[in-house]
């Protein structure tokens, strides 16, 4: 809600200060004195411009610092702040020494009462105003001496009854009664439970057996086949080395090589690729092609011949050769060319397995956890079952190659292992011990044996294998768990004792009782909770 705010000029008088409260048009009002004013230093005044505001519905704050209006303002019950911003709050009233008797007003020419109540909104300011003059109030009325007119002693006000404290009593005692009730009734019907603890006597069934294993088949405990699981893992092992045979390369030399004949009998006959001719300097060549004779080529042909190994020393030949077919001559036209040779590193199969040996040695040490983890937590693994097989090792240059630089010699390792499901091994160690139990009455199996399970003497390949087990089940008596807690509603510890005990089996009961003040079983066996404990002896 907005205020106005009025400046008191030095010259206005106690007229015209309430003239503009009354002709304000806000409902707060604001009043800023000068530093030096005499009309607001009378308490008459003071109690006039309260008055005023009262009687006009508005609510008046007095601006100052100063310790003198602040208290001529409480005793007026004028709310008081320091700044236009500061929150207004009723300061203390201090005792006024009253000089002129024409400052003295009989209060009972005022009017007395509470404000009418506004029927406009009421704002954080008007509450703040509000509050500042309840608590002077209170504050005057606790301080105000006792009367002293013996007249007056024997009369006594009445006193009116605070509700609000009235209220709050009945809240809290209301309240304090309400949870009460609501823990009684917590106690009572919804919190006590008990669990009822049994220790079961039991025994130890051995299941001692040679089962097959397979992995395309299916669990059969009368036929002793347990289906299986295999897995693969693989990793790559290599070595380096360095190659250390030594072996010539190059070309061979080429030429050309004319062949005649003036024998008619050769006409028709093949002269065939590869005849092998020597040349005057000893160098053997071969030639690339077949010549068959005939009367437009018996005068000579042309075939191309190569040198039978590498080398220069092969190029420069010319002349004739030998060799040829009787009948035949032969003649190199021009020289051959053409032939090179160089020594070069090679790979040899010396360096190959010494590189083997190396690889041999070599571990792959993680790849076992690999294979077992693959299977899972579901999954009884056969240690026994575990192999490994390596590919046959090849280099990265093929032996008899000429090897620029390090050689890679490579194996890959395939590990696999058999496992078995949890739930398979179950279903079979049940049903074999359960065979055990045969004519035994009033006995269960309690735990099946597949976590104490071994297995030895492993063996097989592809998806059937052949293992011997060993496996420990527990069995004891049976107790029926609806039935303990029919027997232990509504009973105390000692009654819970002596019946579930006298039960054949049972080696000792004890309850727990909860909350602390429970001292007998609940009724709805909803709340019995049973918990077997077992005596492996």
């Amino acid at each position: 809600m907005n205020k106005d705010v009025i400046y008191i000029d030095v010259e206005d008088d106690i007229t015209a200060i309430v003239g503009k409260i009354k002709a304000s048009k806000e409902r707060i009002i604001a009043l800023v004195p000068p530093k030096r004013v005499g009309v607001l230093r009378s308490a008459v005044n003071m109690r006039l411009i309260a008055r005023t505001a009262t009687s006009v519905d508005k609510r008046v704050v007095l601006i100052t610092g100063d310790t003198i209006l602040s208290g001529l303002a409480a005793a007026a019950k004028i709310p008081v702040a320091k700044t236009l911003q500061s929150k207004p709050e009723m300061a203390e009233v201090p005792v006024l020494k009253v000089d002129d008797e024409n400052d003295v007003i009989d209060g009972r020419e005022l009017p007395v009462g509470e404000l009418e109540k506004s029927a406009q909104p009421v704002d954080e300011t008007d509450k703040a105003i509000d509050s500042a003059i309840a608590d002077s109030s209170r504050k005057q009325d606790d301080e105000a001496p006792k009367p002293a007119d013996n007249a007056n002693k024997n009369k006594t006000a009445p006193k009116v009854p605070n509700f609000n404290l009235f209220r709050k009593k009945f809240l809290l005692i209301g309240g304090a009664a309400l949870l009460l009730i609501g823990f009684l009734v917590w106690a009572i019907w919804f919190a006590p439970h008990a669990r009822v603890i049994i220790t079961a006597k039991t025994t130890t069934v051995t299941v001692n057996k040679k089962v097959t294993l397979r992995t395309d088949g299916t669990t059969d405990p009368a036929a002793d086949v347990i289906k299986a699981r295999r897995q693969e893992q693989k990793a790559e092992l290599s070595v380096e080395f360095s190659a250390t045979g030594k072996k010539k390369v190059g070309e061979r030399a080429k030429g050309k090589l004319r062949i005649a004949t003036d024998s008619i009998s050769l006409l028709d006959k093949t002269v065939p690729a590869g005849t092998s001719i020597r040349t005057s300097g000893g160098m053997t060549f071969t030639t690339d092609s077949a010549v068959t004779f005939s009367r437009s080529n018996a005068s000579g042909s042309t075939v191309m011949v190569t040198a039978a190994n590498i080398g220069a020393e092969y190029n420069g030949e010319s002349g004739s050769v030998s060799g040829m077919p009787s009948g035949v001559n032969a003649t190199l036209v021009g020289e051959t060319s053409g032939g090179s040779s160089r020594e070069v590193t090679v790979v040899s199969s010396d360096d190959v397995k010494r590189a083997g040996d190396l690889l041999n040695e070599k571990k792959a040490d993680s790849l076992r956890g690999k294979v077992e983890q693959s299977f899972g937590g579901s999954t009884v693994t056969i240690k026994e079952s575990y192999q490994e097989q390596r590919s046959t090792p090849t280099p990265s240059v093929a032996v008899d190659s000429e090897a620029t630089g390090a050689v890679t010699l490579k194996t890959v390792v395939t590990a696999s292992m058999v496992g078995i499901e949890k739930s398979e091994l179950s279903t079979y160690l049940k049903a074999t011990a359960n065979k055990e139990l045969e004519g035994k009455q009033s006995q269960k199996i309690y735990k099946d044996g597949v976590d104490s399970a071994q297995f030895a003497q492993f063996s097989g390949q592809g998806s059937n294998f052949i293992a011997h087990i060993t496996a420990n089940a527990v069995v004891g008596p049976t107790i029926d768990e609806e039935k303990v807690k029919e027997q232990s509603r509504g009973k105390s510890y000692g009654d819970i004792q002596s019946a579930l005990e006298a039960i054949k089996g049972i080696e000792n009961v004890d309850v727990k009782f909860s909350p602390f003040w429970v001292r007998t079983v609940p009724n709805d066996t909803k709340r019995i909770s049973i918990e077997f404990k077992l005596n492996e002896s």
